[in-house]
């Protein structure tokens, strides 16, 4: 901040000096914004906090569907329905640690009902093909069949909900 001096041309003495007015502060004077600033600071952090959180439990769903992605390139692949249950299985018993035994019927039903009002449907005709080409070879899924299997998979990641801990009776959920 520059002093101010008075002027030095002879013209100018007679002339009164401008007072410096003196600096505004920045942080609100009464109790009122005091307050509305303390309460938006706090609803701030609670927003973050509970986006980070949200952000931190879906981190499975952007690995799997990154994963899925990856592997759609290969459509060639004979192993690839096989891959793509690898990954739905590993989604099913994040969720909850008892669908690590499931397969086939069971496996598919347990898919459906984490779809809301069923807008995914793996135990259909894919689905039940799905799991034949798991088993044996000679019901290998066609490229257009894996595919759709592909998009199924994908929308479900999207979709699927999570029961809470009070829709579960207190049993753990993600």
């Amino acid at each position: 901040m520059s002093i101010h001096e008075p002027p030095s041309s002879y013209m100018l003495r007679k002339m009164s000096e401008v007072t410096v007015p003196d600096h505004v502060s920045w942080f609100p004077q009464t109790i009122g914004w005091k307050i509305v600033a303390i309460l938006l600071f706090v609803f701030a952090i609670y927003y973050i906090a509970k986006s980070t959180k949200k952000w931190w439990e879906n981190r499975y769903r952007r690995e799997a569907s990154s994963l899925l992605n990856l592997l759609s390139g290969s459509v060639n692949n004979p192993s690839l329905s096989y891959e793509i249950f690898e990954v739905m299985k590993a989604v099913l018993t994040h969720i909850n640690a008892k669908n690590a035994t499931l397969f086939k019927d069971d496996f598919l039903i347990a898919l459906d009902s984490y779809s809301p009002n069923s807008v995914c449907d793996f135990n259909g005709e894919l689905g039940q093909q799905w799991m034949g080409s798991l088993m044996q070879q000679q019901y290998a899924l066609s490229e257009q069949q894996l595919n759709e299997l592909m998009t199924l998979c994908q929308q479900w990641l999207t979709g699927h909900v999570v029961p809470t801990l009070e829709q579960t009776g207190g049993a753990h959920a993600v």
